[in-house]
């Protein structure tokens, strides 16, 4: 019986001190997703629920700009995804 509590506690102790010494992982950012009421197309006048999704980029911008450079990608969901929002007349 004594014979598994050291060895457990060896375990635990090697557990922790591994905890200690490992690096982090990587944290990534997810991307920023919205839902929102919008037109089919440029020339359609049907609207319909998108989901619109902001990936940043690593591009360089001039150091005057306050802003970070984004891909935009949007598709067309069902409407439940919207459905608490106000859909435009």
């Amino acid at each position: 019986m004594l014979k598994y509590i050291i060895i457990g506690l060896i375990t635990l102790e090697l557990v922790l001190l591994s905890g200690f010494f490992r690096s982090p992982a990587n944290a990534t950012i997810r991307d920023s997703e919205i839902f929102t009421w919008d037109y089919a197309s440029i020339s359609n006048s049907q609207v319909v629920c998108k989901k619109v999704k902001f990936h940043p980029i690593n591009r360089r911008l001039p150091e005057s700009s306050d802003m970070e450079p984004v891909n935009i990608n949007s598709q067309v969901v069902n409407d439940s995804y919207c459905a608490d929002l106000t859909k435009p007349v």
